[in-house]
């Protein structure tokens, strides 16, 4: 679970309650049936023309597994797991194997298994396995774009609502009472731009640059991995292997010594 994530959710949730809550007593006001079918059907109907349904609707089971459901990426914890497995090669194929079957992280597995086969070379494993990870990083950014396309589409709707609400507030310049019914009708009017808004910069913006950033991890941890199994393969020196693959994380996040495994990759 990301408690970042969570915790983000809820303090944009409380900021805009408590914004809401200050400028009226009356929450039901905030309820407009107007501005929520013109901002949110018509983004739904804009999202449908520019993507196809069903990635449309692959971009939920996105949101909580990549958004809500992934902890941070263990770097150092991955760098000594590859150690270990460069000490399980050692001793042979068939440890190596076992090891490997062991393995939770999906990458790491198909990069381990590629080695433990013994049929391509050096040069086939680096080929094929950074194939797949363009393959990968390819898909995942194409996702977070997709919530940043939807993103741009919330606040045009919300104007286009705000819009609406001021030719039915000019329709009754001239009528009784009209300098009564002028404000009370615009404030209503604005609520689709507060929808649009709301909408684009506490959900769909922040997705996008929340998968672009957990992509990037990824796709460093991946290329991490490449290197490490490269070495695995050619049976590298472990202290040199350990300096080769500190050379991808932060001085913190480096392994300065042996250390146990907390979980597997």
């Amino acid at each position: 679970m990301n408690f970042s994530s969570f915790l983000g959710i809820f303090a944009g949730l409380a900021v805009l309650f408590f914004g809401m809550k200050e400028t009226t007593a009356n929450m039901d006001f905030f309820l407009d049936a107007h501005g929520i079918l013109i901002v949110c059907g018509g983004t739904a109907a804009a999202a449908s023309i520019s993507f196809p349904i069903h990635k449309i609707l692959s971009l939920l089971k996105v949101f909580f597994l990549r958004v809500l459901g992934r902890s941070k990426i263990d770097f150092q914890n991955t760098i000594v797991l590859l150690l270990e497995l460069n000490k399980k090669a050692a001793q042979g194929p068939t440890a190596l194997r076992e090891a490997g079957a062991n393995l939770n992280h999906p990458f790491l597995k198909e990069a381990i298994d590629l080695v433990v086969a013994g049929v391509l070379t050096e040069a086939e494993v680096r080929s094929t396995l950074d194939q797949r990870i363009r393959t990968v990083e390819a898909r995942y950014l194409h996702e977070a774009n997709m919530f940043r396309t939807i993103g741009k589409f919330p606040p045009a709707f919300g104007l286009l609502a705000t819009t609406l609400g001021m030719i039915a507030v000019l329709q009754r310049i001239g009528q009784a009472d009209s300098q009564k019914l002028i404000g009370p009708a615009m404030s209503v009017g604005l609520i689709g731009t507060l929808y649009g808004i709301a909408l684009a910069n506490l959900v769909f913006l922040p997705i996008a640059e929340n998968l672009t950033e957990r992509t990037r991890e990824e796709m460093t941890l991946r290329r991490m991995i490449v290197e490490g199994v490269i070495q695995i393969k050619n049976q590298v020196n472990p202290v040199t292997m350990r300096e080769s693959l500190n050379s991808f994380v932060v001085p913190h996040e480096r392994v300065l010594r042996d250390a146990n495994v907390k979980k597997a990759a």
